[in-house]
């Protein structure tokens, strides 16, 4: 009967030693999130598509915004800054109909992020970030251009998302 004992007192043992698996929200992801301050000023845009960084700094301001933990405020009082670049923007024809007519569109965007500790420049994340979005074609220019805009505005969203993510989570 004993050595039932020791045998389940021996595995329980073994079972509270672990194997190396942690939680997500230990160690440095929550230094970077806990009640701190950020910047985010406007992201350089190196497309030919203008006002792209415009509409990433509203989605990315909006993320954060909705999102308890970093708050944003101005560099001076700052503790992070999140900058970075708008490197690549393409909208290409990605359907077609039988008969030779453009059906949908797809854009992608890529962007880069630094976010860096104000008192000593030390970079905290780094790193590239992207999205692809379809959207109908139409032969109306204006709804055209409507369509694409709606387009870059959920890119912009979802890259906020994934910046968000990867910068509280410490990747």
């Amino acid at each position: 009967m004993k050595e039932h004992y020791l045998g389940f007192f021996l595995l329980v043992l073994f079972g509270l030693s672990g194997c190396g698996y942690h939680s997500l929200n230990t160690s440095s992801s929550k230094k970077i999130s806990a009640g701190k301050t950020i910047s985010i000023p406007l992201f350089a845009n190196k497309t030919y598509k203008s006002n792209l960084e415009s509409v990433f700094a509203n989605a990315i301001i909006e993320e954060f915004a909705k999102r308890r933990g970093l708050q944003i405020t101005d560099a001076a009082a700052a503790e992070m800054t999140l900058s970075g670049e708008v490197f690549s923007y393409i909208s290409t024809a990605s359907s077609y109909s039988r008969s030779d007519t453009v059906m949908q569109y797809s854009s992608s965007m890529k962007l880069n992020a630094t976010l860096r500790r104000n008192s000593n420049q030390q970079v905290l994340w780094k790193g590239d970030l992207s999205w692809d979005q379809t959207y109908p074609a139409n032969v109306n220019i204006g709804l055209q251009q409507n369509a694409e805009d709606s387009a870059i505005q959920e890119i912009c969203r979802r890259i906020a998302q994934q910046l968000y993510l990867k910068i509280v989570q410490d990747f």
